[in-house]
């Protein structure tokens, strides 16, 4: 008799443990209508230089001796010092006014303005005292924060123009068994302040999001699957029923002994 009700116990144990939620990954629908070959539209936004941002910016003239005059540093140390910590340190930082000190030329507005459009203010500036010239002009604090069911959470620098969600998940490590992949919340600083968004990595439609591409300083949350406390990997499911096992088996054992 113990031995059966033992039998009923280790069964419906086994049963919990096997009835966990289906993990889902990166998939469309069966039944979609979405052709294979469907085009979707880029969704990135050219961002925008605000206050706090670091950039790099390097004058190239036809005498060297005049293009050191406009950079902070040398050519010979840029190409030597080429770490996340020297761009930090070598860059110009934008001030709450918006502004860049560059030697020389002095101030330089480039808050609300791209890249590539404050590559052309500066090119301009630098015109009026050395007509032949380069500007090359660099984001350097494009950095991004991961947190939530991913392996390796934190801050990371993407050197780089722009970065999809997808290519921020694989510097975390990718997510872990309990991330839910149809709920990635992306907290995003804009103008008029912070702005929350959510997409689903399971559906197609997901790069044509605005949030498909990263901006510098946006925050990505990987939600926890519902119900996150009955799942459990296939390893630790095996892990358990062993303990199960070898708990009741030492059960049968006390109990048939004490017949």
């Amino acid at each position: 008799m113990y031995a059966k009700n033992i039998f009923l116990v280790s069964a419906l144990l086994m049963l919990l443990v096997c009835s966990c939620g289906k993990h889902r990954y990166l998939q469309v629908p069966k039944g979609s209508s979405i052709e294979q070959d469907t085009l979707y539209q880029k969704s990135l936004d050219e961002y925008k230089i605000q206050s706090n941002d670091i950039l790099h910016v390097k004058v190239v003239t036809s005498k060297e001796e005049f293009a050191d005059l406009f950079n902070a540093t040398s050519i010979q140390q840029q190409v030597q010092n080429t770490s996340s910590a020297y761009f930090y340190v070598s860059g110009y930082p934008v001030g709450i006014d918006g502004n860049i000190e560059m030697p020389v030329i002095g101030k330089v507005f480039v808050a609300g303005y791209t890249v590539h459009e404050i590559q052309q203010i500066i090119h301009e500036k630098v015109s009026k005292i050395v007509y032949e010239n380069q500007v090359f002009v660099r984001l350097v604090s494009f950095r991004i924060n991961i947190a939530g069911e991913v392996k390796n959470p934190g801050e990371y620098n993407i050197f780089r123009d722009q970065a999809t969600i997808l290519q921020a998940l694989s510097l975390a490590g990718d997510m872990n068994y309990y991330g839910d992949r149809k709920d990635i919340m992306i907290v995003r600083t804009t103008e008029e302040g912070a702005k929350t968004y959510t997409i689903d990595l399971t559906q197609r439609d997901a790069l044509s999001s605005p949030v498909f591409y990263l901006q510098p300083n946006d925050w990505v949350y990987v939600q926890p699957l519902p119900r996150t406390i009955f799942r459990v990997t296939v390893s630790d499911m095996i892990t358990y029923i062993s303990a199960i096992s070898s708990s009741l088996a030492l059960i049968v054992a006390i109990l048939s002994l004490t017949k």
